[in-house]
């Protein structure tokens, strides 16, 4: 089958209503290799990026070539480039592999920021002497070509800054989130909106924050004190006061914590403590397998007009890998979400994204008001399609 658009229909169970998706790339392709991990962003101009490892390996960092490729919409989602190359693994050394991207395009110029792992080492073996790396890179658009032009010449290396200036040593291993960076919308220092990037690493989770997009990073928090010792591959998202949201990988739900500024722009504050959501009232449980998501807040008008936010979390359902939903629940004050487990708690409905076996998702919302929601879904482990859907189809009609 060709690497092109293709568009596929379904009957959504119980809704009565025709819903499309697209498949961006296919495991099954005439390259031979699966795609895994699906990562994206919006960017000011309207273009939707899509980016997606694809493993000649077979597996994960660590076990040998993985590349970064993309597609690019320019029309919410409705038509795709054809798929590029970001970042390519030479299949030995330090460079062996690129995968596991974040990405971000900042809220204000036409500029991309893709972090990711490399390297020749799987993430449960690395160590201080011999760790997987993290990188990143930049893009820009030209504004008269419209073209994204990657500036991979310039791979940084955020390695030894990140394990041994911000955490001195005392961490062998750690990766960050894949899927989406969070960019404030509140705190701007010089050009750029801070951007929050969550880390996985042998001793929990922290977050690290840029106030240069992404050129140089230092810890929100504690280095020593991790705010979710128990959390797995974690995300961030800011609350709308400005407070900093962790949602971190568990099985059956999600960990959450909440860093609270006391000094905004020196990044001064506290995180609370770490809650299980299946702990809470009305929380997030399931019977998924541990998988990462997507934690999204946006703004959104309930059916009566009235303006207030909602919080969309996705994961897998289950039982096992399957079933990916998206939560939801609405922010209509601080009591709502100021607290970790105030915001665990009362998660008010749920949306069922697929009724297959699926697995990793991630989501933006798109210049028409949609989300677009970019996942993994069986069969051949797995296919990675993109959908457009409204807050009106998530919640049943509730918000709009």
């Amino acid at each position: 089958m060709k690497r092109q658009i293709l568009f596929l229909f379904f009957v959504l169970c119980g809704a009565g209503m025709l819903s499309a998706q697209t498949l961006l790339f296919h495991t099954g392709d005439t390259s031979g290799h699966p795609y895994r991990i699906p990562a994206i962003a919006k960017a000011p101009c309207g273009d939707i990026i899509a980016l997606s490892d694809r493993r000649p390996c077979g597996g994960d960092i660590g076990y040998g070539r993985v590349d970064i490729l993309g597609r690019i919409s320019t029309d919410n989602g409705k038509t795709w480039g054809e798929p590029f190359n970001v970042l390519v693994g030479t299949g030995k050394g330090a460079d062996t592999g690129y995968g596991d991207a974040c990405l971000v395009a900042d809220r204000e110029r036409d500029e991309l920021l893709l972090v990711c792992v490399s390297g020749d080492i799987p993430y449960w073996k690395s160590t201080i002497a011999h760790s997987q790396r993290l990188v990143s890179v930049h893009a820009r658009r030209d504004r008269r070509t419209g073209e994204w032009k990657w500036q991979t010449d310039t791979v940084a290396d955020h390695t030894r800054h990140i394990y041994h200036n911000l955490f001195g040593g005392r961490i062998n291993g750690l990766f960050m989130g894949s899927g989406r960076i969070c960019q404030s919308s509140r705190i701007k220092t010089g050009k750029y909106y801070r951007l929050y990037g969550a880390l996985c690493t042998h001793r929990g989770n922290f977050v690290i924050y840029s106030d240069d997009f992404g050129r140089t990073w230092d810890v929100l928090g504690s280095a020593v004190e991790s705010c979710a010792p128990k959390g797995d591959e974690p995300k961030c998202e800011e609350l709308p006061d400005g407070s900093v949201l962790l949602s971190s990988r568990k099985h059956g739900g999600r960990f959450f914590n909440v860093f609270r500024y006391t000094d905004a722009k020196r990044a001064k504050g506290i995180w609370g403590y770490p809650v299980d959501s299946r702990t809470a009232p009305g929380g997030i449980s399931n019977e998924g397998t541990p998988c990462n998501g997507e934690i999204l807040i946006i703004p959104a008008r309930r059916a009566d007009g009235a303006r207030t936010h909602l919080a969309l979390q996705s994961i897998p359902a289950g039982p096992g890998r399957s079933n990916v939903t998206i939560y939801w629940k609405e922010l209509a004050a601080p009591s709502d979400y100021n607290t970790p487990l105030r915001f665990a708690s009362g998660w008010q409905g749920s949306f069922l994204v697929t009724d297959k076996g699926s697995a990793y998702s991630t989501m933006t919302l798109q210049k028409d008001g949609r989300i677009g929601f970019f996942y993994e879904e069986e069969p051949q482990y797995y296919q990675m399609l993109y959908r457009s859907l409204g807050l009106d189809e998530i919640t049943g009609g509730r918000f709009l």
